[in-house]
């Protein structure tokens, strides 16, 4: 336990200093991150043989053009990595398992690449009557809102926890810990937007969105370790797993609030 305390301490100092910096330095510390996660990703799947150097290159080509290139960069470079996956199957031939390789590469390239990519994007937002820093703001509300959540939903389930949400994927998560990782979410991003361009309203939305979509992004990863009988991802972060295990929520949330704040809140 004081193992995982020190290094979640040491991560959220880390988050803290970087996503304010912004600019390269968050975008150096991403792309390694999202590496060692889509790594994490193919280590699990590997019984079904992903074209892991493919995949590996098209995360990183989403990631390099979504931050020169936006959103669009984004797209375009799923497509295209998408495409290079799919050449790759044509190329091995009509090998038993060939389409279910392809699959697996797209779907950890998308995984990782469209997770990591909303934070490069949210980074970017620029609201018209807002500080030049209010995308510092937002990805300082989603990384820190859904750690939150997940930290004391872990706490709550295992003080309180009776009910599981999903005892075939996740025994242990329970919906007592749900509502108090939600509860625990949604304050933390009030209590950040009294200080930052959202507002309050705009910060229950979030917050709200972020406190349910969190736990599916955890049962995902959970679906996946499930799969290939393993607990955790890896064992790079002491304490914590793999990047994977401590990223797997945020690569949903920072999707989601991306959807919420640009096409619902249209900043």
């Amino acid at each position: 336990m004081t193992t995982r305390i020190v290094t979640g301490t040491l991560l959220a100092v880390i988050a803290l200093v970087v996503i304010i910096q912004g600019g390269l330095t968050f975008f150096l510390l991403l792309l390694p991150l999202a590496a060692l996660g889509l790594r994490e990703f193919y280590k699990l799947t590997r019984v079904y043989r992903p074209f892991a150097a493919a995949g590996m290159a098209g995360m990183l080509m989403m990631l390099v053009l979504a931050r020169y290139a936006g959103l669009t960069g984004l797209v375009w470079g799923a497509v295209l990595g998408a495409a290079f996956t799919c050449l790759l199957g044509i190329a091995a031939g009509a090998k038993p398992g060939v389409t279910v390789r392809m699959s697996v590469t797209v779907l950890g390239m998308l995984y990782v690449g469209l997770g990591f990519g909303a934070l490069l994007l949210l980074r970017a937002i620029e609201m018209p009557d807002a500080p030049s820093s209010s995308g510092s703001w937002m990805v300082l509300t989603v990384v820190f809102g859904t750690w939150a959540g997940d930290t004391m939903a872990y706490f709550t389930g295992r003080r309180f926890g009776a009910n599981p949400m999903a005892p075939r994927l996740s025994p242990k998560k329970t919906w007592e810990g749900f509502v108090g990782g939600a509860l625990s979410t949604i304050i933390v991003v009030l209590f950040i937007g009294l200080y930052s361009p959202l507002g309050l309203v705009d910060s229950l939305a979030l917050g709200a969105v972020i406190a349910c979509v969190g736990p599916l992004g955890d049962l995902f990863e959970s679906l996946v370790k499930r799969d290939a009988q393993i607990k955790d991802s890896g064992r790079g972060l002491p304490g914590h797993g793999g990047v994977l295990d401590r990223f797997d929520a945020l690569l949903w949330t920072a999707v989601a609030a991306y959807f919420l704040l640009t096409v619902v809140f249209g900043l």
